[in-house]
């Protein structure tokens, strides 16, 4: 049976960010080890303890969350006060707020200084955001010179579409949300190059994000060939 669908705003503001059902958050511990993965490509090993790392589109707090788990500092800017105000509240649940600052705003005119970070990571976000090249110009100014800049998300391919949208969000099996995505707004990897690149940086990986194994009753993800869904990869920017 297909389900209702609402907007994103709604549907950002109410999200079972935390459920441990949700594969959002089952992913969340692969993606913060590709992310430690590409600190210690760039800075060396340990790097990850202390790096001050913003977090574009950081949502219900997943990702700050874990990453301040393994010692680093995390700046969250999301648009969606619902998110903020759950994220918030499970810091300080966890006793991680000390380490945690969530700020309001937009990825296309964020309210930080020039080379502010060393580190900003922006996952399953980019498919969202209204500029692509504003969000990406916007990362690159925030950036440090030298830093590292990682993403994830959705290519915009057919394979995507039905896999993500026509069943993922259609069926109840599918376990998304509907109105979750927006096909035309998926992104292929080389219109992401491009943008990535005319704003300065240099993408150093691109690969699929991929299963790569069952555990704990979930598929445990990682990077590989398969790019046709959805893909990872890091970039820098020259010092």
């Amino acid at each position: 049976m297909f389900r209702r669908k609402r907007p994103q705003g709604e549907i950002f503001d109410n999200f079972y960010w935390w459920d441990k059902g949700c594969f959002l958050y089952q992913m969340t511990n692969d993606r913060c080890d590709y992310i430690e993965l590409c600190l210690t490509r760039v800075f060396g090993r340990g790097a990850l303890a202390q790096q001050e790392i913003l977090e574009v589109g950081s949502g219900g707090g997943l990702i700050c969350e874990h990453l301040a788990q393994r010692e680093a500092v995390m700046v969250g800017i999301d648009p969606s006060g619902g998110a903020l105000k759950t994220a918030r509240a499970h810091a300080q649940q966890t006793g991680l707020a000390h380490n945690i600052h969530y700020v309001q705003g937009f990825a296309e005119q964020m309210p930080f200084a020039d080379g502010s970070f060393s580190t900003i990571v922006c996952l399953d976000v980019l498919e969202h955001v209204n500029d692509l090249q504003a969000t990406i110009a916007e990362i690159a100014r925030v950036l440090a010179p030298g830093g590292v800049f990682v993403f994830d998300t959705i290519n915009r391919t057919f394979l995507a579409r039905a896999v993500l949208i026509w069943y993922g969000e259609h069926f109840p099996s599918g376990g998304l949300t509907p109105g979750i995505h927006n096909y035309h707004q998926f992104i292929k990897p080389a219109e992401l190059s491009r943008a990535i690149t005319s704003s300065g940086m240099q993408i150093r990986e691109s690969r699929g994000f991929m299963p790569r194994g069952w555990t704990r009753g979930h598929f445990k993800m990682g990077p590989g060939w398969f790019k046709s869904i959805a893909y990872v990869g890091y970039a820098t920017k020259g010092r």
